[in-house]
């Protein structure tokens, strides 16, 4: 199997190599010249990101931009997660997800990088706006006593784990005996306060961290 970055040939996608190779890769509604307008955005570093503010960024870029956007690639390291996030699209033709085929070797540096090329590219906006899905430093640790929302009101429980399949916490819920629940544990996708809170209580904390 190839691993993502020889399948994606991010190094090698060169914007005036693709144009000389395919002189209609940039067509978009009938239009057939390549101008000043268009250029390509590349960026490349180190770190893992927030599963959850990753999904939303996509979204936002393709709600606001896809039109202009005319190829896209990349690989993603999402902390908490050995599988690599993988991604490519045309326009609104988005395909990309955790890939279980792909996963991150145990000496291998995690890092992001990916391409977009298109039409009047805001590159700093680009490289903003994913640099603000990295992760920083958490909140909470293993054994803190938090408030989870839970859709409809807040709910007690404690961290039982961190960083667990891309979410910032895991939580296990204080259920009440006989109460019905689906479950009795939850991810809190993000770390702020519209999704995890503080609150004092009497169960035993920790400072162990994972």
């Amino acid at each position: 199997k190839l691993e993502p970055s020889k399948l994606l040939n991010i190094g090698a996608f060169d914007l005036n190599r693709v144009v000389a190779m395919d002189p209609g890769f940039l067509n978009t509604d009938g239009e057939h010249q390549h101008d000043s307008t268009v250029s390509s955005v590349s960026v490349r570093f180190e770190g893992e990101l927030n599963y959850m503010q990753l999904k939303m960024w996509i979204r936002q870029l393709m709600r606001t931009k896809a039109s202009d956007l005319f190829r896209y690639k990349g690989v993603l390291a999402v902390k908490g997660s050995s599988m690599k996030y993988v991604f490519q699209g045309v326009h609104m033709l988005f395909s990309g997800d955790l890939e279980p085929s792909f996963k991150w070797k145990d000496d291998e540096v995690r890092e992001c990088r990916f391409v977009f090329i298109g039409r009047n590219l805001d590159k700093e906006a680009l490289k903003l706006g994913i640099m603000e899905c990295k992760v920083e430093s958490l909140r909470f640790q293993v054994g803190d006593c938090v408030q989870a929302n839970i859709g409809q009101h807040w709910m007690d429980g404690q961290v039982i784990k961190t960083w667990d399949e891309g979410y910032p916490y895991l939580i296990d819920l204080d259920i009440e005996p006989g109460a019905y629940a689906c479950t009795s544990w939850g991810w809190a996708p993000m770390d702020t306060d519209v999704f995890v809170r503080a609150r004092k209580c009497a169960c035993p904390s920790s400072s162990a961290s994972n």
